[in-house]
């Protein structure tokens, strides 16, 4: 064969061999996109996941018992070692350790809570060099059908990863705060015990929400408190101990058409105000209370009073709605109440206080 020949043969081949993918599977380029992009969120994301353990020390005369026990996850949230967990995690507890990624255990002091939202911030000695904090998403943007990442310590499982997607919007969980109703995230990212506390994360790494329950009686059916709820509580906890809870002194019940029909009320959405506690700020404000009970079956209605339809131009029903309108305030700054009262649109402003 002629010298030239064997150059075109030897290129061919060349050629032919770059092309040809390699079947050792150590290439994560040759991912399809989706898988690709589920492994960097994993790199990116792990750093900063840690593996919680709560104990409830009990000290007696003679021995040390240490009757309960719960794990959880939690993540960092900055590079001053504040970590994120859920509040039921550490309920109780008064010695909480840490596990980071690379093994090390540390233990946490605890820095605030809220009970409401099960949330929690912890606090450890770390160097800053060595953390690499979660960034937080807008919950607001998440849709139904997008991809959910999980990450977390189920059954004491380091590391563990498990991905779907967001199943559903606007889900409410008993024993959290009016102001979660319908806001709960629902994924079928798997879920199990040990996950309380770890980040819900988006495509992009970001946290879109913190994993909080699973349904005992259902498969592939977990919950995730919504991270825009973090992100206004947390600077409270850190500074505070505790989120900001504006004090009103009012208390009534979510009125809808089948009310407003059976009663005669010309509005039929709104929040009904049934009683106005003596001295609050709703009182001062002037909010009118029920003057009439009548009772259907067991429910009691107490008619009369205001109704609110809007909170700084915002409209509401229930009262999940009014403290989400209520959050973002802080003492001494002023809130408009819109009122329906005696046939006409009345607005009322009340002066934001602390609860003491």
């Amino acid at each position: 064969m002629k010298k030239e020949n064997w150059f075109v043969l030897f290129a061919a081949l060349t050629t032919f061999v770059l092309l040809v993918p390699s079947v050792t599977g150590q290439g994560t380029n040759l991912l399809p996109p989706d898988e690709q992009n589920t492994v960097d969120v994993f790199r990116r994301s792990s750093p900063a996941v840690v593996h919680i353990n709560a104990r409830q020390k009990v000290i007696l005369k003679f021995e040390d018992i240490t009757p309960k026990s719960g794990v959880g996850t939690g993540f960092f949230i900055d590079q001053q070692g504040h970590i994120l967990t859920n509040f039921h995690v550490i309920e109780e507890s008064n010695q909480i350790e840490v596990v980071l990624g690379n093994g090390r255990r540390l233990n946490a002091s605890l820095v605030g809570t809220a009970p409401g939202l099960d949330l929690a911030v912890l606090s450890v000695q770390v160097p800053e060099l060595d953390i690499t904090p979660l960034s937080f998403g807008n919950s607001d943007t998440v849709a139904i059908g997008q991809k959910a990442v999980v990450l977390g310590h189920p059954l004491a499982l380091h590391n563990t990863l498990t991905v779907g997607v967001v199943s559903a919007l606007q889900r409410t969980l008993e024993d959290l705060s009016p102001e979660l109703e319908d806001s709960v995230i629902q994924t079928d990212a798997a879920i199990n015990p040990g996950n309380s506390g770890g980040p819900l994360l988006n495509s992009k790494g970001e946290v879109v929400g913190i994993v909080t329950a699973a349904a005992r009686e259902a498969q592939n059916l977990g919950f995730a408190i919504p991270s825009n709820f973090a992100k206004r509580v947390i600077p409270d906890l850190i500074s505070m101990g505790h989120p900001y809870q504006p004090v009103l002194g009012f208390s009534g019940q979510t009125l809808n058409r089948y009310l407003s029909t059976l009663f005669g009320i010309p509005i039929q959405e709104g929040f009904l105000v049934e009683e106005v506690a003596f001295g609050s700020p709703a009182y001062a404000a002037g909010l009118r209370a029920g003057e009439r009970a009548v009772t259907i079956g067991e429910r009691t209605v107490v008619l009369g009073g205001d109704i609110i339809t809007a909170v700084n131009g915002e409209k509401v029903a229930t009262l999940g709605e009014i403290a989400r309108g209520l959050r973002s305030g802080r003492p001494g700054q002023t809130v408009t109440f819109t009122l329906y009262r005696d046939g006409q649109l009345v607005p009322v402003k009340f002066v934001l206080q602390r609860m003491h």
